[in-house]
């Protein structure tokens, strides 16, 4: 059986939809799902495989995006932008300095010029039938 939520984006945009992402009750798994749903909404496309099972690789228009998925228990489905922003220190950007770079020398084709990394968080309240993301943009970018 499959449940939907509401996205509830609350970064720079305050937009609602209904989401059509199955919850699976692997909640990381879910989590990440979410989320590229949520880029999807806001624009972002050409989502690719990553070995990671809490990254995302997307695009940007033409610029590649790494981006961070984490999990937020319910317990903190009142986490603000500010929250997370705050959790992201030295060791989180050297960690999406690698993944971008490790990205782009990966794929095939020329490196591109710019690359970015983001971090998301996502928070399931399955019973208020609601999913909050936040979304911090360039957290690291080259």
């Amino acid at each position: 059986m499959s449940q939907t939520a509401t996205i509830v984006p609350t970064a720079a945009i305050a937009e609602r939809w209904e989401a059509t992402t199955p919850v699976t009750g692997d909640y990381a798994r879910d989590c990440a799902e979410l989320a590229r749903e949520a880029l999807s909404h806001v624009g972002f496309t050409r989502f690719e495989e990553m070995p990671f099972e809490d990254v995302l690789a997307c695009r940007e228009g033409d610029l590649p995006v790494t981006v961070a998925v984490l999990p937020v228990p319910v317990e903190g489905f009142e986490m603000t932008l500010d929250d997370l922003q705050s959790l992201i220190d030295e060791d989180v950007v050297a960690h999406g300095a690698a993944l971008c770079v490790g990205r782009a020398l990966a794929s095939d084709g020329p490196l591109p010029e710019r690359l970015r990394f983001d971090v998301v968080s996502v928070c399931v309240n399955l019973d208020a039938g609601r999913v909050r993301v936040h979304h911090v943009r360039g957290t690291w970018q080259s």
